[in-house]
């Protein structure tokens, strides 16, 4: 998950986990898409057990900040998709398989090392 991918399409993006401090920034991505969010859900996304569920952000340079364009979640315990994904689809149509290939594939990894 480390190290930024280009996207064809669109800007450089970095995938990281996500933090605390990353809540007023998500709020910020789902309102420009039209999505008003509870604050409950915003926080379930920041204060996630990360034993128990995975929560992926994608930051890409805009203008001259870096910037949230994506957040992504999957439970560990549970299937193999994520329950959660919102992409700035302004940016890129690619952000939205990227998060998604990197949510699946890291949780598969993380429940493979569990069963070793």
């Amino acid at each position: 998950m480390s190290g930024s991918y280009a996207l064809e399409r669109g800007p450089r993006v970095r995938l990281r986990l996500a933090t605390t401090r990353d809540a007023a920034a998500i709020r910020a991505l789902l309102e420009r898409q039209g999505i008003e969010a509870e604050e409950v859900e915003i926080a379930r996304l920041v204060r996630s057990d990360p034993r128990r569920r995975l929560v992926i952000c994608a930051t890409a340079l805009i203008g001259s900040a870096e910037s949230l364009v994506g957040i992504g979640a999957i439970d560990l315990d549970g299937g193999g998709e994520p329950d959660t994904l919102y992409v700035d689809d302004s940016l890129s149509d690619e952000l939205a398989e990227l998060l998604s290939r990197a949510l699946i594939g890291r949780a598969a990894a993380i429940r493979a090392s569990r069963a070793a």
